[in-house]
């Protein structure tokens, strides 16, 4: 059965440019390429799960306005449940401009309306028993609390996509994780340590749940049973990674849903946000099941065979 993950935060539109390179000063800079795609945390992994042949849903709020209304036709598109995403009268979405260099870096400029609704009393926590995961952002904080603190209460497991803020969300929602994944910069800002596996022994001062980060080209690591455990990351060509960490996310959580160990989950996601790095446009370069499954078996084949290469140099036959 196909893992069953509610996403919970923000949608939003996102402009991308590809530019050569980020200007050293303020300047007109003439962009090589341009596409217009919907973006956001949840969003993103939302449409992650449903790529990857899991059942989504995205519990959203947009404003009542023309990019409110693409963002969520968008969503739907991809498979996504968008029913309880919420238009909210008389304020704007969010939007987004990237510029993406040609090392596949991103600079993101970002509007989001401060009088857009934050009240969360109108989900129906109720229905969260009918998921397997859920997966709150931090860019709601009070909705992300909301589930996942009913999903605790129901027995349904939670993964927090711990990414940087300017406010204390991270710090509010940790407790309430089964599984808070973090990026690197906000696990130094969390632990004010330099050192990964230092950063993550104080976060998990602060949960009895699992604490990871993801490490980019580093791969992603984590502490299990008080060790710290690391899967590499896989060696890409990176084109635009603008969403890779959104994808690692909804690929985590459904990893989750489908009961995988903690290594294969871990795997399976960092394979994924790899996949994403190869292709140009933010959330239009997120792979399918069938892509990520045939480049798992093209990196397992290729392990393989490094390991016959390295066993013939040790043990060469007489």
């Amino acid at each position: 059965m196909s893992g069953r993950v509610l996403c919970v935060g923000v949608a939003v539109l996102d402009n991308i440019f590809a530019i050569e390179a980020f200007p050293p000063e303020p300047t007109k800079v003439f962009a090589r390429d341009y596409t217009q795609v919907g973006g956001g945390p949840a969003a993103n992994a939302a449409v992650t799960v449903s790529r990857l042949g899991g059942k989504a849903s995205l519990w959203a709020r947009v404003g009542e306005d023309q990019v409110g209304a693409r963002i969520v036709a968008e969503i739907a598109e991809y498979g996504v449940d968008v029913s309880h995403v919420r238009s909210i009268p008389g304020r704007r979405s969010g939007v987004s401009a990237v510029m993406v260099d040609r090392k596949g870096e991103r600079l993101i400029t970002a509007f989001a309306d401060r009088e857009l609704d934050t009240d969360s009393s109108w989900l129906p926590l109720d229905g969260i028993r009918g998921f397997d995961v859920v997966l709150g952002d931090v860019r709601w904080p009070a909705a992300s609390e909301r589930a996942l603190r009913a999903a605790s209460e129901q027995g349904v497991k939670t993964v927090l996509d711990a990414d940087l803020t300017t406010d204390d969300a991270v710090e509010r929602l940790i407790h309430l994780a089964d599984y808070a994944v973090f990026s690197a910069p906000a696990l130094k800002r969390l632990s004010g340590e330099e050192g990964f596996e230092a950063g993550l022994e104080r976060a998990q001062e602060r949960t009895d749940g699992m604490v990871g980060v993801t490490l980019g080209s580093r791969g992603f690591a984590w502490l299990e049973d008080g060790r710290l455990r690391q899967t590499p990351s896989f060696a890409v060509d990176a084109i635009d990674t603008l969403a890779a960490g959104d994808v690692f996310h909804g690929a985590f959580a459904l990893g989750i849903a489908e009961h995988l160990s903690l290594e294969e989950t871990g795997r399976f996601a960092a394979a994924a946000a790899a996949l994403k790095c190869t292709r140009w446009g933010g959330r239009a370069g997120i792979p399918s099941r069938s892509e990520l499954d045939a480049f798992l078996s093209a990196q397992s084949g290729a392990d393989n065979n490094k390991g016959r290469a390295i066993n013939t140099l040790m043990n060469p036959a007489h």
